[in-house]
């Protein structure tokens, strides 16, 4: 039950909710200790008391300090206060309760009416205040002032309970509160997990992106995870069924003309000849296939052995174009090269090779004569573009989004018969060379392909 995030949630909130109003009651109490109004009664009633006091002896007729002493003592004797008369230089002359725990009284000074706490021997407070008399005297009231406990003890009517009260109605509606937020949290999190497990049967459900926002980058990222899966999951299938489809061919013609050796349908020399030929045209045919499947499968595990050195480009381009200017040449095609200046990569220069030499047969097949192949090669930065581009037929617009795609064939002219693995196996080389490879074309206008590659 613990290891359910809802519960720790709960158990989370709880614990910040009981520990802040715990804070709260433990802030209230010192206060309502150091600050009481239990206090501020006792200080108004010696305060009353007193300036009766001194209102009455100015009244009076009396004139000697005993007979004010004896109107203060009677009034203290009203209020149930004690009385203490205090001469000048700090004595005390007259107590009213002169078995009561000695008073540690600081100096007195000034005119005017004085309030505090002290003190006595025995450790207990008590509450005082003190007024200046004609002579220079002081005349104090003095109360035992109750324990904090009792304090609280006293306020729990007017202070305590009507707070605890509002404090269990505030700690009821917080974990209301909780436990909504909580399921707010964990909600989508369920729904998450769901889809998950729906994924692992083979079961694509989208998960709605809402709740907080972790959550909801959380559902966003499963949900193009999701249809990245599925969408590879498809091309897997299509992979197998291209695969069984490209080998069903010349298995087939292998098969057949086997068969007709076999069979002696092929009497003549001349006609096993021609019928070994075709079956040495197949064998090697489905040999460049499984060899060319075996590399992209070990570009896309990493597994691929590629060399790292540095390969200059512009000569490397030099040495295809000056291999291609007779193929070039016999189809009316013009092959030319523009480079800004030598760049430097770090990689496999057979395989960056097998890259361009893979755009330019591509580009020569679908220029028809007249037309021409540019090769530009710049700087771009830390990285260096290479651009085929031809005046050919161009790529429809509805291809050019699986144009690397493996085995693909929208355009079935575009890849001349081949099985359609020379672009997705140079796209692996030029991810594999951390670079991209882009394409633009129009139709009827002619095609681009742009390689970047890192500098060295």
């Amino acid at each position: 039950m613990l290891n359910s995030l809802r519960t720790r949630l709960l158990i989370t909130y709880f614990a910040v909710i009981t520990v802040a109003l715990g804070v709260v009651a433990l802030a209230l109490a010192v206060f309502i200790v150091r600050n009481p109004v239990i206090y501020r009664r006792l200080y108004m009633r010696q305060t009353i008391t007193l300036q009766v006091a001194r209102r009455r002896l100015k009244a009076a007729s009396v004139h000697s300090y005993a007979d004010a002493w004896r109107e203060a003592a009677q009034i203290a004797a009203t209020f149930h206060a004690r009385a203490l008369a205090i001469s000048p230089d700090g004595h005390v002359l007259r107590d009213t309760d002169p078995t009561a725990p000695a008073l540690n009284l600081p100096p007195l000074k000034g005119n005017r009416m004085v309030h505090g706490r002290v003190r006595t021997a025995d450790g207990s407070l008590w509450g005082i205040s003190a007024l200046r008399l004609a002579n220079g005297g002081w005349l104090v009231i003095a109360e035992p002032l109750p324990s904090p406990l009792k304090v609280l003890w006293r306020a729990r009517e007017d202070w305590l309970m009507p707070l605890i009260e509002a404090a269990l109605v505030a700690l009821l509606l917080a974990l209301v509160l909780a436990w909504w937020l909580s399921s707010w949290v964990t909600r989508p999190l369920y729904r998450t997990a769901a889809a998950a497990h729906s994924l692992a049967e083979g079961k694509f459900i989208p998960v709605p992106e809402d709740g907080p926002q972790e959550a909801r980058v959380l559902a966003r990222a499963f949900n193009e995870m999701a249809q990245r899966l599925e969408a590879s999951q498809r091309s897997q299938r299509e992979f197998v069924a291209n695969v069984s489809h490209e080998l069903k061919t010349p298995l087939t013609s292998i098969q057949g003309f086997a068969q007709a050796i076999l069979d002696g349908t092929a009497g003549d020399t001349e006609k096993i000849r021609s019928a070994a030929r075709v079956i040495a045209d197949e064998a090697a045919r489905m040999h460049r296939m499984v060899v060319t499947l075996l590399d992209l499968a070990r570009l896309d595990a990493g597994t691929a052995n590629l060399r790292r050195e540095n390969v200059a480009l512009r000569s490397l381009l030099e040495n295809l174009l000056l291999r291609l200017r007779p193929q070039a040449e016999a189809a009316g095609v013009d092959l030319s090269l523009e480079a800004d200046a030598e760049a430097t990569v770090l990689g496999d220069g057979d395989r960056l090779a097998q890259v361009f030499s893979n755009l330019l047969d591509n580009a020569l097949k679908h220029t028809p004569r007249g037309g021409k192949i540019a090769v530009r090669l710049r700087r771009a930065g830390k990285f260096v573009e290479i651009a085929v581009s031809d005046t050919g037929e161009g790529i429809p617009p509805e291809s050019l989004p699986r144009i690397f795609e493996r085995f693909y064939r929208g355009d079935k002219s575009r890849t001349g018969g081949s099985a359609g693995l020379g672009l997705a196996i140079a796209r692996e080389i030029v991810r594999a060379h951390r670079g991209e490879i882009t394409v633009q074309s129009t139709v009827g206008q002619g095609s681009t392909f742009v390689v970047k590659l890192p500098l060295a």
